[in-house]
């Protein structure tokens, strides 16, 4: 009876021993990130020169994410620039440190560029760890008020001059071969600024690509004084404000068309991804993605945000990863059509 009672003690205190110890591991997990980042500095890749979009928003989480790390290191920017952004992720992949003190914010298009543009890729993207993306870039197509142009079908029906740098010069042209848009692409313009001030200037009829989210922000002038119509919208679902307007996938000519869109736009759905090395320890991966959504709710962060003028419309890394999944199962006869979508990539 006493041999029992001594075995039945020596269980109990056996489960509360491995209890105790359950309750202190996240405790221990903390402690030894924050002596593994304490007096650290993480890097934080960008693939283009100082005062870019994606510099600037980088500049900003740069400010204010390392205190909401374990340890509090320091997070500073590093220009790489070359290749539109291609080096940057090609270093990040190959030779960046896996320490968990280097992470890249990603320009956008170079999620599908291993199926659409695979020249230069040294990367695979299902093998990066994602940590977050602070915002997703739905798009718009517009026409200036004197354009004549009002619908989608008015653009399906005759020729529209539009004004293109960078991704308003490519992704036109996917309309045109998935839709059956008449857009003329007038492009050689330096950047998206330059397109715009082109169309109120009446040197182009409108732009077909433009970031919703920049004319609420930058242009609301615009709609108030209806200086445009917006013919169509990107997504996945219509924009509470746009109920009215089509998606672009509405007017796909097929199926396998409405793919080819997809192809295209799936990364303005994750449009400035922040993502860690290969290899890298998962408890510093998850350090980094709990703190990007605490640095979310800092009053701190977000006035700064908003006088920085950065768009917050965050999406997880698991959003990322399934947009990934999606796009890393298009049938090949889909990827071949997408890529004669476009002329010049």
């Amino acid at each position: 009876m006493h041999q029992a009672s001594g075995l039945m003690a020596a269980r109990a205190l056996a489960v509360l021993s491995a209890c105790a110890f359950g309750a202190a591991s996240p405790a221990l997990a903390q402690s030894g990130l924050a002596e593994f980042y304490k007096g650290k500095t993480i890097t934080i890749g960008v693939g283009g020169t100082p005062g870019g979009g994606y510099d600037l928003d980088a500049r900003v989480l740069a400010r204010h994410l390392g205190k909401h790390i374990p340890g509090a290191p320091a997070l500073v920017v590093q220009n790489v620039p070359g290749a539109r952004g291609l080096t940057n992720v090609n270093r990040l992949y190959a030779s960046a440190r896996r320490d968990g003190t280097a992470m890249a914010v990603i320009q956008r298009g170079l999620l599908t560029a291993p199926w659409l543009n695979p020249q230069g890729v040294q990367y695979d993207v299902m093998k990066l760890n994602w940590l977050f993306s602070t915002a997703a870039e739905p798009g718009v197509a517009i026409m200036w008020h004197t354009s004549g142009f009002k619908s989608a079908q008015d653009a399906q029906a005759r020729e529209a001059v539009i004004g293109g740098a960078g991704d308003s010069a490519i992704i036109p042209q996917v309309y045109n071969f998935t839709a059956g848009m008449k857009f003329k692409i007038v492009s050689g313009y330096p950047g998206t600024a330059d397109v715009v001030l082109a169309m109120e200037r009446g040197e182009v009829q409108g732009v077909g690509y433009y970031s919703w989210s920049n004319i609420a922000a930058k242009n609301p002038e615009w709609l108030k004084d209806r200086k445009i119509a917006v013919l169509f919208q990107t997504g996945d679902r219509r924009q509470a404000d746009l109920a009215d307007v089509p998606l672009v996938s509405e007017l796909a000519t097929s199926p396998q068309m409405r793919q080819v869109q997809d192809l295209w736009l799936a990364p303005l759905e994750t449009a400035r991804p922040y993502a860690m090395p290969p290899e890298t320890p998962a408890s510093r991966v998850e350090a980094v993605r709990k703190a990007f959504d605490a640095m979310l709710a800092d009053k701190e962060f977000q006035e700064d945000a908003r006088k920085s003028g950065m768009l917050i419309d965050p999406r997880s890394h698991a959003q990322i990863e399934t947009i990934l999944s999606r796009v890393s199962t298009t049938p090949q006869d889909v990827i071949e059509l997408a890529r004669k979508a476009v002329a010049e990539q």
